[in-house]
C-alpha cells in the first residue's frame, strides 16, 4: 500500500472539502435560478388575468355612467310613450288639415252618386298635381264602420263594384309613407301608398 505523507493528505482533504463547498454553492444557485424562473412564469400567467379584470371593471364603470346620465341622456319608457303620442298627434293633425276639403257626408245612407261627388270635389282641388294617399282596404260591400270621418277624414272610391278606403291626401311621398307606418302599427298590415294625378292612379309606392 502506497504511503502518503500527512501533509499531502491534509492538502488533499482540503481540496476535497473546497470542491464539496463549491458544488453545494453551485447547487444552491441552480435552485434559486429555478425558483426565480418558476415565479416569473406564474407572474406571466397572472398578468393577463389582472389586466382582463381591470378592463372589465373599466367597461362596467363606463356602462354604468352611460346609462345613468353620464353619457347620452337616458330616455325612460314614459318619455318614449310621450314622444310616440306626440308623433301620432302630429300625423293625425296633418291628415285633418290635408283632408279638410275632402270630408264627405257621414250618413249611412250615402249612395254611390254622393260618394263620386265627394271624389270629384277632391279632384277639382288637386287638378294636375301628384297627390299621395294611403289605401287601407278593398271590399265588395261598403263598410262605413271602418272609418269615422268625424275623427279622420277619408275617401271611398268605387271601381267595378269594389269599395276602396283611402286615408290622407299629401303633396309629398314622405308624409304619406309616415302615415302608412303609423297605420301598420295599429293593425292595417296591408296599407300601401299610391300616387294620383287628376284622380287616375299612377303608381303604387313600396
Amino acid at each position: 500500500m502506497p504511503f502518503i505523507e500527512e501533509d499531502k493528505f491534509q492538502l488533499m482533504q482540503e481540496d476535497l472539502d473546497n470542491a464539496k463547498l463549491k458544488r453545494e454553492e453551485a447547487e444552491s444557485e441552480l435552485e434559486e435560478t429555478k425558483e426565480a424562473l418558476t415565479s416569473a412564469k406564474k407572474g406571466s400567467m397572472i398578468l393577463p388575468i389582472i389586466l382582463g379584470l381591470m378592463l372589465g371593471a373599466a367597461l362596467g364603470a363606463t356602462y354604468y355612467f352611460y346609462t345613468n346620465n353620464g353619457g347620452v341622456p337616458y330616455t325612460s319608457s314614459e318619455d318614449e310613450t310621450a314622444i310616440r303620442k306626440s308623433e301620432n298627434i302630429r300625423v293625425l293633425d296633418s291628415i285633418v288639415r290635408a283632408n279638410a276639403r275632402a270630408a264627405r257626408n257621414n250618413s249611412s245612407t250615402t249612395d254611390e252618386n254622393n260618394l263620386n261627388e265627394t271624389i270629384d270635389s277632391v279632384i277639382d282641388n288637386t287638378s294636375d298635381k301628384t297627390i299621395y294617399s294611403v289605401q287601407i282596404g278593398v271590399f265588395s260591400k261598403k263598410k262605413h264602420a271602418l272609418i269615422s270621418t268625424s275623427t279622420i277624414p277619408s275617401t271611398v272610391t268605387i271601381n267595378d263594384g269594389y269599395f276602396k278606403y283611402s286615408i290622407g291626401l299629401f303633396d309629398s311621398l314622405s308624409e304619406a309613407k309616415s302615415l302608412r307606418k303609423e297605420l301598420i302599427k295599429i293593425g292595417f298590415k296591408d296599407a300601401f301608398v299610391a300616387s294620383y294625378i287628376n284622380g287616375e292612379r299612377q303608381k303604387i309606392h313600396p
